[in-house]
């Protein structure tokens, strides 16, 4: 905020700001700590009207809606409201602060990691959220006369896990209500579009089935790990959800039950009145499947599920960058070298370097080695003659060899028989001369060629290295 502190009231509480935790199109919000006698503190969040809009009445009428409407709501699993209030020119709301983090950023850790939220968990999740849309829904006022409030914005952001496991709905700020003073505009779509009902998109007027189908997007989304409703464009991620056409979760998850896919399906029906009636209804229906398939639940898994994905996170951050930029470059030298096929790197059969001296012989007569537990082939290995029709001096030449030692000298470029002149003399010596006509590759170039390999490799190396660096310290 402007300045350090804040009034509220005429008790003369006091919230002094510690930083700002977020901030969005048209409010930010503080991490703050509440002010008491002797004292006392409590931490809070504060949301904040954004200066420039200040001056826009319609704005500051909604956000008072807002804060009006959530001040009511007292529920485990919604964000409580403490305060509302006014300093200078701007208005703030404090609210209660969960040490946490929202299911985005959940969802986007476990990407990060390549792990996956677990069912039992994201079914727990959801089952929580459905016990703040109930208290939300089926709200009263002081004469009893129901509210008829939908939250119209549930989407993984306004979705929170604390580190203890608590799931909280926050941010009623699309909320409709019968006791708002601000009426939504004829037209005007309020909501992220990826987790509209298709009613909405049609300009229908939602109600509390529009929090259901937009629990059911949330909770598709935790199970096959991928958006359901996600286009290139505003306009086409809207008609997909006019569409509401839903590939089975099995497709992208096969641990996903036929029976939990069809509890999900009822959530994400187009025609409302085929959806959950209540979302304890589907809240039940989730946990009944829980409860058959003893995936027992609670908030201390959340807990465990949310350690695990962000407890070393301030202090790992680094080595986490740097083992993303190790593996890069390990995949680069597996793009560059016959390091892709060994065993030590990419874990596959039958990669390991032959031993010449284990290979056994065909026959005496030939003195051939015996290749056929070495490919991995279903068919035999056929000999390829050169351009001309001819087999080459080559292969020639490695017919004729006679031990594992020729065999092993020749690969490494220091001889290599003459054909003619091995079967002409039938020569029992172990290494022939070579003949005018085949070209014997130096000692020299075998080291350049290996030299150059090792300069691109380790220029890579260091290239990835600066990349890491940047990465780590920016």
């Amino acid at each position: 905020m402007d300045t350090t502190t804040a009034q509220a009231g005429s008790n003369r509480q006091r919230y002094q700001i510690v930083e700002k935790i977020d901030a969005g199109g048209m409010a930010e919000i503080f991490l703050a700590k509440a002010m008491s006698i002797q004292g006392m503190e409590k931490t809070v969040a504060i949301k904040r009207v954004l200066p420039s809009l200040t001056k826009n009445k319609n704005f500051i009428d909604m956000f008072l809606d807002e804060a009006r409407l959530s001040i009511r709501l007292n529920h485990a699993n919604i964000v409580q409201v403490i305060d509302v209030n006014r300093s200078g020119e701007t208005y703030f709301i404090v609210m209660e602060f969960v040490d946490g983090y929202n299911v985005r950023r959940i969802f986007q850790r476990a990407n990060e990691l390549g792990k996956r939220i677990p069912i039992a968990s994201a079914c727990y999740l959801m089952m929580e959220v459905c016990k703040g849309l109930q208290h939300a829904h089926t709200k009263r006022d002081d004469s009893g006369k129901h509210l008829h409030i939908v939250h119209r914005d549930l989407s993984p952001p306004n979705i929170l896990v604390s580190k203890s496991g608590e799931v909280k709905i926050t941010d009623f700020g699309l909320a409709k209500a019968t006791s708002q003073l601000t009426k939504t505009d004829p037209g005007i779509v309020k909501g992220k579009y990826s987790y509209l009902c298709p009613e909405v998109t049609d300009g229908k007027q939602p109600d509390l089935r529009a929090d259901i189908f937009a629990a059911g997007v949330v909770l598709w989304e935790l199970l096959a790990n991928r958006r359901l409703f996600l286009a290139s464009t505003d306009g086409e991620t809207v008609d997909l959800v006019r569409k509401a056409n839903v590939p089975k979760l099995s497709k992208f998850n096969a641990d996903v039950s036929p029976e939990l896919e069809r509890i999900i399906g009822k959530a994400l029906e187009r025609d409302p009145k085929k959806r959950y009636t209540t979302a304890r209804h589907f809240g039940d229906a989730i946990a009944d499947f829980l409860f058959k398939n003893n995936l027992k639940t609670t908030s201390y898994d959340l807990a465990k599920l949310v350690d695990g994905l962000f407890g070393k996170a301030s202090t790992d951050g680094a080595a986490v960058g740097a083992d993303r930029i190790e593996q890069m470059i390990v995949e680069e030298i597996n793009n560059l070298s016959m390091l892709g096929f060994s065993s030590s790197v990419r874990g596959l059969e039958g990669g390991e370097a032959i031993k010449a001296e284990s290979l056994p012989s065909v026959a005496s007569a030939t003195g051939r080695f015996d290749l056929s537990d070495v490919w991995r082939g279903g068919s035999e290995v056929k000999v390829r003659a050169g351009n001309s029709g001819t087999r080459t001096q080559t292969l020639k030449a490695m017919e004729e060899l006679r031990s594992a030692s020729q065999l092993i000298r020749m690969l490494e470029g220091e001889v290599a028989p003459a054909p003619s002149a091995v079967a002409a003399a039938g020569a029992s010596t172990d290494v022939a001369a070579p003949s005018d006509n085949t070209s014997v590759p130096a000692k020299s170039d075998e080291k350049s060629g290996g030299a150059g390999f090792m300069i691109i490799l380790l220029g890579l190396i260091v290239a990835a290295g600066v990349v890491a660096y940047f990465i780590i310290n920016r």
